[in-house]
């Protein structure tokens, strides 16, 4: 069948696989007169957001958006969410330009990036904001400084000129673009009074800290942001998190070898995967299905969301998951320390949060 456009793509969820509905994003949104005060806590509706990185299809990103459903409604809490009919699988279409430009994109995104961490520190500097808060709140105050700085940056290079041949710079504001469109997406569900969750994969997550930016100026919507959005983020090439959650795993090529060289300053690894006999995933010991199938150890489907990197269970070469195919469901698969259950845990613990 045709998949209708991602843009206005919600998934209707309960505990079997979800149904791709056909209705428009205003069909299934509340209506925007709805605030968070005129939603009671027991009914409060909840959105979950998939925002794709680089080379991927409309298709492909609804692929990933109900991979992320197929492991989220395994978690308790996220599933009475379910059972209460108040949960929304959405996605934030990222498109893919052709002729690299992605890539230019990327190349801009980084620029952008570096211009906000020097303003940000010059303020925190300036300010002697490190003689006057502990770390933790310092930390605090640096994210919302860099949130306004971001914001700021992005404003300046779409105000630049440049010639029509200055690819990288095109790419830049066509990619401004898109997450100013998907930023009034995530604002029409935070009006309508949800609690929202977004999952960034890799490039995604520029477009996040971006979109969160945005939102964090906006009159409408910035009062208590933190407490009505989270931002998950996955292979993480941004040198920030919104809401201080990620995981990027330390043999992901793509994110500290292709982005680092490119002039990225990706955050930290936070998850080193490792096999039952100790092998690392980059070690000369992995399948050559791996190999073909996500080279970079970079994949959404193929890495993060595997179970192969529980721990105590016996290597198996890794296939593409079946997603729809309930007899995958494996002991392997629901193993408490696996790589996805790091992001099912980020999501479930943010609404847990928000929602008291």
């Amino acid at each position: 069948m045709t998949l209708p456009p991602l843009r206005t793509l919600a998934l209707s969820l309960c505990l079997t696989l979800p149904i791709l509905a056909t209705s428009t994003q205003a069909n299934v949104l509340p209506s925007l007169s709805a605030t968070a005060a005129t939603v009671s806590q027991k009914s409060q509706p909840v959105s979950v957001y998939f925002l794709n990185g680089i080379s991927n299809t409309d298709t492909q990103a609804q692929t990933s958006a109900i991979a992320l459903f197929n492991r989220l409604k395994d978690d308790n809490y996220f599933a009475q969410l379910i059972d209460n009919r108040q949960v929304s699988l959405r996605t934030l279409y990222n498109p893919t330009d052709p002729l690299l430009g992605d890539i230019y994109e990327l190349d801009a995104q980084a620029k952008i990036q570096k211009r906000a961490l020097a303003a940000t520190k010059a303020r925190v500097d300036n300010e002697h904001l490190a003689d006057i808060y502990d770390a933790a709140d310092l930390a605090v105050v640096r994210q919302a400084i860099y949130d306004e700085e971001i914001y700021n940056a992005n404003q300046a290079y779409r105000a630049e000129s440049y010639w029509k041949i200055d690819f990288i710079h095109t790419a830049g504001n066509r990619a401004i673009d898109h997450y100013n469109k998907m930023a009034a997406e995530v604002k029409r569900s935070l009006l309508a009074g949800e609690k929202v969750v977004v999952v960034a994969h890799s490039q995604g997550n520029y477009v996040a800290q971006g979109l969160y930016g945005n939102l964090a100026q906006d009159p409408a919507v910035r009062q208590g942001l933190s407490n009505n959005l989270k931002i998950v983020g996955v292979a993480n090439v941004s040198a920030t998190s919104p809401s201080g959650l990620y995981l990027t795993n330390a043999d992901d090529q793509a994110v500290y070898f292709f982005h680092a060289v490119q002039g990225g300053q990706p955050m930290v690894a936070n998850f080193t995967p490792r096999f039952a006999n100790g092998e690392k995933l980059g070690g000369v010991w992995e399948s050559k299905v791996q190999k073909q199938n996500d080279a970079q150890n970079h994949g959404f489907i193929e890495t993060y969301l595997s179970a192969r990197f529980s721990e105590g269970q016996d290597f198996v070469p890794h296939y593409p998951e079946i997603i729809d195919n309930p007899t995958q469901n494996t002991a392997q698969e629901i193993a408490p320390k696996s790589i996805y259950s790091v992001i099912v845990n980020d999501v479930s613990n943010s609404f847990k949060r928000m929602l008291g």
